[in-house]
């Protein structure tokens, strides 16, 4: 497959946006990360991997975010500049549809420009040549692409869509909480209840260990083997050990927990940044 680049858009002002918020759409967090950063990390993830990601417009977004997306990541400012930076074809994707990623290799196996719909009818990802990224950097919005783009094949992901409300923030993050839940359950973590816990991205479980429903694990925590992560608790940015017990409704944030300790019901241990 000759070299391609991928193109997040980021190009959404604040007051533009429904969320009622004066923080950029594509930085409010998702499971421990800036919204933008999942869509970013699902097109650099895509194999065969892109030349380089540029991210057009990113207001408030700066390099830092994607240090750790594998690849070259660059911000340009407007859409016109990445067709000058671009040779070849292009996969676009709209930076605020954090769930995207495991469609768009749909749009790599395709021949010729392609359009992928989310979950509610909207475009939210394009694999475009030449022509079609000139179209696309007259309007700036994947949404009037399609009518430009008459005749392209469209597909569609059922769980993708753009996050243009807080009704759709709370469907990305329990969506993605899905995601990172069932990964950890296939490495052998157990949790009673699923869908009543929450799990950033960061976050490592070791196997045969036991989560317990409304429990919270955020930041870069680790957690090891055979551990039981009693109810209610809230960890963040930890490392506790194998063979531990939290007996419930425990407060850890940056702290180390050793092997085999246990924790009484409401101890709180270490201190917030």
């Amino acid at each position: 497959m000759a070299p391609w680049t991928g193109v997040v858009l980021a190009l959404r002002e604040p007051e533009s946006e429904p969320l009622g918020s004066r923080l950029s759409t594509y930085l409010h967090p998702l499971a421990g990360r800036p919204l933008g950063w999942h869509a970013v990390h699902a097109v650099a993830s895509l194999s065969p991997a892109p030349a380089r990601v540029l991210i057009a417009g990113g207001l408030d977004l700066t390099s830092e975010l994607f240090a750790d997306v594998p690849g070259e990541v660059r911000l340009v400012d407007t859409l016109p500049e990445v067709v000058e930076a671009t040779e070849g074809r292009v996969l676009v994707l709209d930076g605020a549809a954090p769930l995207a990623g495991p469609a768009l290799a749909m749009l790599l196996a395709s021949d010729g420009d392609a359009l992928l719909e989310g979950s509610d009818g909207e475009t939210v990802a394009a694999w475009l040549g030449a022509e079609g990224l000139a179209r696309l950097a007259v309007s700036g919005d994947l949404r009037v692409l399609r009518e430009a783009l008459s005749g392209v094949p469209v597909m569609r992901d059922p769980d993708g869509f753009a996050v243009r409300t807080r009704e759709g923030l709370a469907r990305a993050s329990s969506a993605i909480r899905d995601r990172l839940v069932r990964r950890l359950m296939e490495g052998g973590v157990t949790f009673l209840l699923p869908e009543a816990v929450m799990v950033d991205v960061d976050v490592q479980i070791g196997r045969d260990t036991i989560v317990y429903p409304w429990c919270v694990l955020e930041g870069k925590t680790t957690v090891g083997e055979e551990t039981v992560i009693g109810p209610c608790c809230r960890i963040d940015s930890c490392w506790i050990g194998s063979g531990v017990e939290l007996k419930g409704f425990n407060y850890l944030s940056h702290t180390s927990i050793r092997n085999r300790a246990i924790l009484e019901p409401y101890v709180r241990r270490g201190f917030d940044e």
